[in-house]
């Protein structure tokens, strides 16, 4: 008897029978959740299961990600108090991805399950574990599921592995699943229409390119087939290839690189020969979007709407979802965008829509102690984490308002492979004090992240991803929307200069120049905006109209110089000089570029060197160390940078060591009116001491509370913090910097959290 069998005994309890094996049925109601599809492979899992349980075993399914199986920071101590709980109460308990754990941990957690199963095995009703003496029923049940070959992974003592049975989970037939799947969800001629979506997924693998947030796999089939029934339900009218024509459109062309689309689309146009997609009316939302987009100072470009629109699609498909792009590819407008559109639905009476908050956090900023919360050994206290009290406050507000969790940082397994039980079907976040958090249908997860290179496969397949290529936005659309901020005067001028000069020199750079800090496309533009506002802010005079355009024109190709170009080496600052000098004729003839900057009241270049002291003599009561004897260089980046901090933008001084980058910073913040500035300098080292907590407590030193949640420099003064070192700070094991993506933090959102109070804290006024 292969099948198991359930019958009522004695007309009083009803019995599971398999093999050999008999268990009492547990009348434990687990929700209106879906049927598990029964394959072979899954009737072979089964059988392992019960026989083991009945040979007072465990049971271990491994196999990769997404074939149906089911953390950091477990001590013996936690999970000591786990399997006692079991063991009272009789229940089963299923600890997923168990090879995470630690070897040390798994060595003693060995002799506790043997102590488990051993009483079992006796039929003892009360036994000593840990030294307490409990009760024991015979339910009780311990189960284990590993993914074995990834990052972060233990191997399993072999005393371990001898009290679980181990089951294999070898590919299923995902064939047979999505037939199951889609008569399940109403559809017609299920066998045809189930070998297409498994041949579009298998021909996906082999001919799109390989892309590390890219999955095609078991999980990521069903999710299309599910989200395939909600259009047919809520699209009668669609024939059923029409319906799964449209939602494989929806589910994978918003992870597409561009250059595999046109790949994807010839795969299903060959699956569904003749057959329109049909084009679903977006005709309010994309009013209401571009609208937004328009005020909040963007471009109503098709790729920005497109994406958005592929985000609230994927978001409505999956609670977990990722927006993958490179920096400037429009990562942060997407999300923002989308929430404002919902947000103005909502107040314009549209049911069908609610009101969004965010709450952003990058958890590479923190430990992982306190991203989930940790246990004091010493103590047996229990410290709350930043993103377990996010949860708890965004599970247990019962208002219908979305609540969108943001995860603006990098991936890796360090920190999100705990999130897996909440990013999978189970939607649960299991603290190792035992606290399990449901997360509720209004409650979604959003990562922001550049690249998925360090992130496991299991990740990969939980989350619906939106991609962002740079390549399919350019630097235009941030120009566009910068100059139209800019005096109505300075437009035709400015978009004359960009047009001239912009896409040149980033050619010439890339092809003929090295740099010595790689700076991308996109940020060379945003410095190039920056540093022209900076400049312009003290150079430019709407009241004289007649050099008001040639200012315009030599300050932008100033900031260009010192943007776009400005970490080149020297060999190539020289081909710069000779390529500027074939495209604009206006320099000097007498030395490079570099040596030259814009006098706004003689309205021609002036050489840096003309502004050298003539008589210059040290003075004489100063250490010979402290001495800065004025250069060409120090009174050109004293320039730079006195423009900038006027202006409240950060700088970074680049280059190698012994070339005065730090006396420079402290001769320009000498300068600076102490009446109005208060200076930090902190020192960034490579040892354990430069941590992100130990960088928060430094700048929280030299702040006052203002409101409850936003703190001001002491004094009213605006205060400017000077980093020396900043790439110093040691780098964990897949490269991330906390110190520094605490910093990105503060600069993207304005404020970091408190630690001992998981809430935020706004720091203003600080450059």
């Amino acid at each position: 008897m292969l099948e198991r069998k359930l019958s009522l005994q004695d007309l009083d309890d009803c019995v599971i029978r398999q093999t050999n094996t008999q268990f009492a049925y547990g009348y434990e109601y687990l929700g209106n959740s879906g049927r598990l599809v029964i394959t072979p492979l899954t009737d072979r899992c089964y059988m392992t299961l019960t026989t083991a349980l009945h040979l007072h075993r465990g049971g271990s399914p491994k196999g990769p990600r997404g074939h149906r199986q089911d953390g950091d920071g477990l001590d013996y101590k936690s999970m000591g108090r786990m399997y006692s709980g079991l063991a009272q109460t009789g229940a089963w308990g299923c600890f997923d991805e168990f090879n995470r754990i630690n070897i040390e941990v798994l060595s003693v957690v060995a002799q506790q399950i043997l102590s488990i199963l051993s009483a079992l095995a006796a039929n003892m009703t009360r036994f000593t574990f840990e030294g307490h003496e409990i009760n024991l029923v015979w339910s009780c049940g311990i189960f284990i599921t590993m993914n074995p070959g990834y990052a972060g992974r233990t191997e399993l003592p072999d005393n371990l592995k001898s009290m679980f049975r181990p089951i294999s989970m070898v590919v299923p037939d995902s064939t047979l699943i999505a037939e199951i799947i889609l008569f399940g969800e109403g559809f017609n001629n299920c066998k045809i229409l189930a070998k297409k979506v498994y041949t579009l997924y298998s021909l996906a693998v082999q001919q799109l390119s390989k892309q590390d947030h890219y999955d095609f796999g078991l999980r990521a089939l069903t999710s299309l087939l599910r989200y395939a029934g909600k259009k047919r339900r809520v699209r009668p009218d669609l024939s059923d290839e029409e319906i799964l024509l449209m939602a494989m459109k929806d589910m994978n062309i918003a992870k597409l690189t561009s250059g595999d689309v046109p790949l994807f689309n010839a795969i299903i146009q060959d699956l569904f020969p003749g057959i329109e997609c049909p084009v679903i009316d977006y005709g309010k939302l994309k009013e209401v979007l571009e609208g937004e987009l328009r005020e909040m100072g963007l471009q109503t470009i098709p790729f920005t709407l497109m994406k958005v629109i592929q985000l609230f699609e994927t978001k409505n498909s999956r609670h977990s979802s990722m927006i993958v792009g490179n920096t400037g590819s429009g990562k942060t407008v997407t999300w923002r965008a989308l929430q404002a559109t919902l947000c103005s639905l909502h107040r314009a009476g549209d049911a069908a829509f609610n009101l969004v908050r965010e709450y952003p956090l990058n958890p590479k900023a923190v430990s992982l102690g306190e991203l989930y919360g940790e246990y004091n050994l010493s103590t047996n206290e229990w410290t709350d984490g930043i993103l377990s009290s996010i949860m708890r406050t965004a599970c247990a507000d019962e208002k219908p308002d979305e609540k969108w969790i943001l995860f603006d940082g990098p991936v890796d397994t360090l920190w999100i492979e705990s999130m897996n039980s909440v990013m999978d079907d189970n939607k649960v976040l299991t603290l190792i004090n035992g606290e399990r958090i449901a997360m509720p249908e209004q409650v979604s997860l959003l990562f922001e992240v550049e690249n998925l290179a360090v992130a496991s496969p299991a990740t990969v397949s939980r989350c619906g991803m939106v991609y962002t290529d740079y390549s399919d936005l350019g630097w235009k659309p941030y120009v566009l929307s910068w100059i139209e901020k800019r005096p109505k005067v300075e437009t035709e001028t400015l978009q004359r200069m960009f047009d001239k000069f912009t896409n040149k020199i980033l050619n010439f750079k890339k092809e003929n120049c090295q740099e010595l800090v790689p700076i991308s496309e996109y940020s060379g533009i945003v410095a190039l905006c920056k540093l022209f506002t900076s400049l312009a802010e003290e150079g430019l005079s709407l009241t004289d109209a007649e050099n008001y355009s040639t200012l315009v024109e030599m300050y932008y190709v100033f900031s260009m110089i010192w943007s776009l170009c400005a970490a080149v080496d020297e060999e190539g600052r020289k081909k710069i000089d000779s390529f500027l000098r074939e495209i604009e004729g206006s320099f000097p003839n007498k030395d490079t570029v570099y040596e030259y900057y814009v006098d706004p009241k003689r309205k021609q270049w002036v050489a840096f060197e003309d502004n050298l002291p003539k008589m210059w003599r040290y003075p004489a009561n100063m250490p010979f160390y402290k001495i800065i004897v004025p250069t060409v260089d120090t009174m050109r980046y004293n320039y730079l940078v006195n423009a900038l901090i006027s202006n409240q933008q950060p700088v970074l001084l680049v280059g190698m060591v012994g070339t005065g980058k730090t006396s420079i910073a402290q001769e320009v913040l000498q300068s600076l009116d102490t009446m109005k500035w208060a200076v930090l300098v902190i020192n960034m080292s490579a040892q354990g001491n430069t941590t992100s907590n130990n960088v928060q407590s430094i700048i929280e030193s030299r702040v006052e509370k203002r409101t409850k949640a936003s703190t001001c420099p002491w004094g009213g003064k605006s205060m400017i913090t000077f980093m020396d070192d900043l790439n110093m700070p040691a780098k964990d094991t897949f490269g991330s910097q906390p110190p520094l993506e605490l910093l990105r933090l503060w600069l993207d959102y304005g404020f970091w959290y408190d630690r001992a109070k998981q809430t935020i804290k706004h720091i203003k006024t600080c450059s």
